[in-house]
């Protein structure tokens, strides 16, 4: 894994124009406003709809809130952008991190919830023969959305203090977390 993780690292290295970018004098600062505007439509659709089946506004229609998670989606797809911005500007910063790990993880838990909920509960949700409670099934999806989202986001913050020193003489181990003192 820790040869996948270098050979990951060597590849994002070769994308020096978006490095360049990103080290000029607002290109950081430009991109992370960029990604925090895209996490900001994300959470914020993704929220209001899963709140919404845990029975809060329930005068406010399923079907009316879902149609925001296209927003939710082009946040999603902004922050796609920008976060491959900065992955590949500051690849080993991110790739040995264990915060960018876990991140990744509950992106991946997230969207498969996700996906779920649209094979097993929205039809008993939001279709035509909608219950007028929301189903169990339904709102233990929104639970785990809402808490995967809230990983995610603390994931985030912690890239920025946790940053993965030079391996000892053990070497990186199988998942390395430090930087492999390696020739790129």
């Amino acid at each position: 894994m820790a040869t996948f993780q270098v050979w990951l690292v060597s590849t994002l290295h070769s994308a020096r124009p978006i490095g360049r970018l990103m080290h000029s004098r607002w290109g950081w600062p430009a991109a992370e406003s960029i990604h925090f505007l895209g996490l900001s439509l994300l959470v914020g659709m993704i929220f209001l709809f899963d709140l919404r089946l845990l029975g809060l506004g329930k005068r406010i229609p399923i079907a009316a809130l879902h149609k925001l998670i296209p927003w939710g989606l082009g946040g999603y797809a902004i922050n796609l952008v920008s976060g491959s911005f900065f992955l590949m500007a500051e690849p080993d910063q991110y790739i040995y991190n264990p915060a960018f790990h876990f991140k990744l993880l509950f992106m991946a838990v997230a969207g498969f919830n996700a996906s779920s909920f649209y094979f097993i509960a929205a039809d008993r949700t939001m279709g035509p023969n909608a219950e007028e409670q929301v189903p169990r099934r339904a709102k233990i999806i929104a639970g785990i959305s809402i808490a995967m989202w809230i990983g995610v986001i603390v994931c985030g913050r912690l890239l920025t203090f946790y940053r993965p020193g030079i391996c000892g003489p053990e070497g990186p181990g199988f998942l390395a977390y430090c930087i492999p003192n390696i020739k790129l």
